[in-house]
């Protein structure tokens, strides 16, 4: 149970990181996976992150405190076109420098809509984080949107292109709720 959590900073860039003295649990996905309305969700709070139906909203990496024992960061989305692409090489080394940089990562929550095929991006995420030895949860998030047997379809259909996934992905739905209790146990669990 989070019990409390709070907004602690924005970075733009690596010197505006705060301390590496806590867990983090790295939220990150493709813009409009629906990232905030899972953060939201899991933290149990309304409002913590802005959520925009304009995608690429999230422009920096912020930091929220959990429980006063673990961070949680939200990343900026990719593969969001409208952004100019100087705007978007420099989204793209701020998280690299992030995920680099920072020891303390006990997990990146890769957020995917379950309605969408994992594309180069997702991949290169999965494959970049295998790379760094950083340890990933992916979540199909947006399950209200589905029939179970659609559902079960889907899922078969993104392991298959995603070979390196080595379990069954988390189903949720922030909307609903579905299956968020059970990603808030995992993601305390490592903190």
């Amino acid at each position: 149970m989070i019990t409390k959590i709070e907004f602690i900073k924005s970075a733009y860039s690596v010197s505006e990181f705060p301390p590496a003295r806590l867990p983090e649990i790295v939220f990150a996905g493709r813009s409009n996976a629906g990232k905030s309305s899972i953060i939201n969700a899991v933290s149990s709070r309304h409002s913590l992150v802005k959520v925009s139906s304009m995608p690429g909203f999230t422009q920096t990496i912020n930091f929220f405190l959990a429980n006063e024992r673990i961070f949680f960061v939200d990343l900026p989305g990719y593969g969001f076109a409208k952004a100019p692409k100087e705007i978007q090489v420099k989204w793209k080394t701020l998280i690299e420098q992030y995920l680099k940089s920072r020891r303390n990562i006990k997990t990146v929550v890769c957020i995917f809509d379950i309605r969408r095929m994992p594309d180069q991006m997702d991949i290169q995420l999965l494959d970049y984080l295998s790379a760094l030895r950083i340890n990933a949860l992916v979540v199909l998030n947006k399950a209200d949107k589905l029939s179970q047997p659609k559902r079960t379809a889907q899922i078969k259909t993104i392991m298959r292109a995603l070979p390196s996934l080595t379990e069954t992905p988390l189903l949720t739905s922030a909307r609903t709720g579905e299956g968020i209790d059970t990603l808030r146990r995992r993601i305390l669990d490592l903190g």
